[in-house]
């Protein structure tokens, strides 16, 4: 690795044996490697350690996977997953994704395919934040003045609040979780509708709309952006880029 300051990853896997394999391998590349043997445990390090990128296994003990990795991305929105297990059941790699995971390699795996999706994944890191970053309080979330309250599903802005459905909070919520990251129509439909991706259906873009014109009427200093043919991102309203309208 070429940074002064090396990236750390935390290895969040029960069996040791495995757990200290992936480990040395990674510190052969150059990381720096937290390991921690069961989901609290790796719960606790991926909010007070001050890691890069998390490689969460799923059978552990005391907290399973899926449910640290909820947590994770609740309370650090913009940290990257990584899940490893053994499990390979389509059901459990869509409710991996459904909780914010970045990506799912099944067991056993190539370590060089490995070390290759966490590069690739830590390379498109620090561009897919244009604000100051997701802040994260309690059942809020935030960038700058623009707060999503969660509980409520209310969004507030400089120019006033309103209230939200629950798609619509739904929606906001998961590109809120990673500003300026442009989300394809299939993941959001999944993520959000939890339902395969249909062309014909006109549904994400009326709720893109509707999602717009409140953001716009409480001036907020974010937009949705669409790539035609993409996706979806959420960005500050002077960021110059390629963007039509739904």
């Amino acid at each position: 690795m070429t940074e002064a300051q090396p990236k750390r990853i935390l290895l969040v896997e029960d069996d040791r044996t495995i757990s200290d394999l992936i480990a040395y391998n990674l510190r052969r590349a150059g990381y720096e490697v937290l390991q921690e043997h069961n989901g609290r445990d790796g719960l606790q390090a991926a909010l007070s350690q001050g890691v890069d990128l998390v490689l969460m296994d799923l059978m552990l003990p005391v907290l399973d996977g899926l449910s640290a990795t909820r947590e994770i991305t609740r309370r650090r929105p913009q940290l990257p997953v990584i899940i490893l297990t053994a499990r390979s059941e389509h059901e459990t790699m869509l409710k991996g994704f459904e909780l914010g995971a970045d990506d799912y390699i099944t067991k056993p795996f190539d370590l060089d395919l490995l070390l290759a999706r966490i590069q690739a994944r830590l390379r498109r890191a620090p561009t897919e934040t244009p604000f100051a970053g997701v802040s994260v309080d309690g059942g809020e979330m935030s960038i700058g003045a623009l707060v999503l309250d969660r509980d409520a599903h209310v969004v507030r802005a400089e120019g006033g609040r309103v209230a939200l459905n629950p798609k619509e909070h739904d929606l906001l919520e998961l590109l809120l979780s990673r500003p300026g990251h442009l989300f394809p129509r299939e993941e959001i439909v999944e993520r959000v509708w939890h339902q395969r991706y249909t062309p014909a259906s006109r549904t994400l873009d009326v709720h893109i709309r509707r999602l717009r014109a409140k953001l716009e009427a409480i001036g907020a200093a974010a937009e949705l952006q669409t790539v035609r043919g993409v996706g979806y991102r959420l960005s500050p309203k002077d960021d110059g880029g390629s963007c039509a309208s739904a």
